[in-house]
């Protein structure tokens, strides 16, 4: 099951940089990029066209901007302070239960309905993300989640939107 979640990531991950109307998501040769450990500012305009951004990471940005100097002496020093974490909103392998327990169609249009309503990537920072794996959520949507709020697990764990 291990080997189908990475190979699932790896292909939602290129779905959502072809699909998705910002360039930022590939390369100048088209391909897809990833997101581990960006900086805030070399990506700050990817960072902030995520579907979803805590106010701990926005602080992390605003932070950047102000003072950029600072921000690219800690970064470099690997503060985890600084520390800025993508995270896919619904886990990947919330997703592929989704897709053996029948719950979608796997059809073209039942496939692209599903990722388009479920596939979001939110920005935290280091320690929402460690609040977020402390509550047990790393890999998993709260308890009783209807499929409704694709961000359930980030108001689950206390973490709060950027204003």
């Amino acid at each position: 099951m291990r080997l189908f979640v990475t190979l699932f990531r790896d292909f939602v991950d290129n779905w959502n940089a072809f699909h998705s109307a910002h360039d930022h998501h590939r390369t100048r040769e088209g391909r897809p990029r990833w997101f581990n450990n960006p900086s805030a500012l070399l990506r700050r305009d990817m960072l902030r066209a995520l579907d979803f951004r805590s106010a701990g990471a926005e602080a992390i940005l605003v932070g950047a901007e102000q003072d950029a100097a600072l921000y690219r002496r800690r970064y470099e020093a690997r503060d985890r302070d600084t520390k800025l974490v993508v995270d896919h909103a619904v886990p990947v392998g919330c997703m592929v239960a989704a897709f053996f327990s029948g719950a979608v169609k796997i059809t073209r249009d039942g496939i692209r309905t599903y990722l388009s309503a479920n596939y979001r990537l939110g920005l935290l920072s280091a320690a929402e993300d460690a609040r977020l794996n402390a509550s047990g959520l790393r890999s998993a949507m709260p308890v009783g989640w209807d499929g409704g709020s694709v961000f359930a697990r980030y108001a689950a764990a206390g973490i709060e939107a950027a204003s």
